[in-house]
């Protein structure tokens, strides 16, 4: 930092220079001038000023300064650590990043994200981020994980998907066999799974008695809100909430649900009203509820 008579003019040569790793001269100080780097020379800096100017004289003094405060603090790590740890600490996730066929990125997902929660679930992965470029990220605590997580990606892809990652396979639940959803209306979906490029939602439920599973649809990070959202599982972790409204956009070329809150949101603020779901009876339910009718007649 510099401390400076007056600030509307340029530093001269009665400026004083302050080192300091709190930040206090940020406040208090006319400039804030961080540089980082290592003993062989500087990897970054960063500089912010409040007077017109600095000299160039002024310049040179911070980062003689820098250096020698630097070099101070290097010296005091090495005491502790002379070299970094060949293995990070158990606390730190580990990143790989690998590449699949755009083409292929269905088969990562599955049905409703189905395959990634269960690749994400038996590697003990942290996360699986998957781009639409076909680069996937995934992390994990367990160094040992991220490799095995990438050769069975690989393995899946070739062999056409749909596999458990503990071997042997996962057993295989019934589709959704339930109403299917129209297009344009707004459902209340229950959150199933949340990652980088979105949120996995079931947005009706399954049969009561277990025999097949409820239909999923994906909301992209990018329906998410009608702002732009740069974090998807932080943002959707700060609303708190297990569910959300989402409207029906219909299928892509895969087949797979699109959702938007996006659209709903948007509803809303337009006051546009979700669409009532349509209730259709059959020719026998109507028969008995005309036979009641006519019997409460005759009493």
């Amino acid at each position: 930092g510099m401390l400076l008579d007056d600030t509307h003019s340029i530093s001269d040569e009665n400026a004083a220079i302050v080192s300091d790793i709190l930040g206090t001269e940020d406040g208090l100080g006319t400039m804030d001038f961080k540089v980082a780097g290592d003993r062989s020379g500087i990897s970054t800096f960063q500089l912010d000023i409040k007077c017109e100017g600095l000299t160039i004289e002024t310049m040179a003094r911070a980062l003689q300064q820098a250096k020698k405060g630097r070099l101070q603090i290097l010296d005091v790590m090495d005491s502790f650590l002379e070299k970094p740890r060949d293995e990070l600490p158990d606390t730190i996730p580990r990143l790989r990043t690998f590449n699949i066929p755009a083409d292929s990125i269905g088969k990562v997902i599955g049905p409703g994200g189905k395959q990634i929660r269960a690749i994400i679930e038996d590697f003990e992965l942290s996360n699986m981020d998957v781009k639409e470029d076909g680069t996937i990220q995934v992390s994990s605590l367990i160094t040992a994980k991220l490799p095995a997580a990438e050769e069975f990606v690989m393995d899946l892809i070739k062999s056409g998907g749909d596999r458990g990652g503990k071997g042997g396979g996962r057993e295989k639940k019934a589709q959704y066999a339930g109403p299917e959803p129209v297009e344009g209306e707004t459902y209340t979906g229950k959150i199933t799974g949340i990652h980088q490029f979105g949120v996995f939602l079931e947005i009706l439920p399954g049969a009561e008695d277990g025999s097949y599973g409820g239909l999923e649809g994906l909301c992209h990070v990018s329906e998410l809100h009608i702002e732009r959202v740069r974090n998807c599982e932080g943002f959707v972790n700060s609303l708190n909430v297990e569910e959300m409204e989402v409207k029906y956009v219909g299928k892509n070329k895969k087949g797979q649900l699109q959702l938007s809150r996006k659209q709903a949101l948007e509803d809303k603020r337009n006051g546009k009203k979700p669409k009532a779901p349509k209730t259709e009876m059959s020719v026998e339910e109507i028969d008995v509820i005309a036979q009641a009718i006519e019997g409460i007649k005759n009493l």
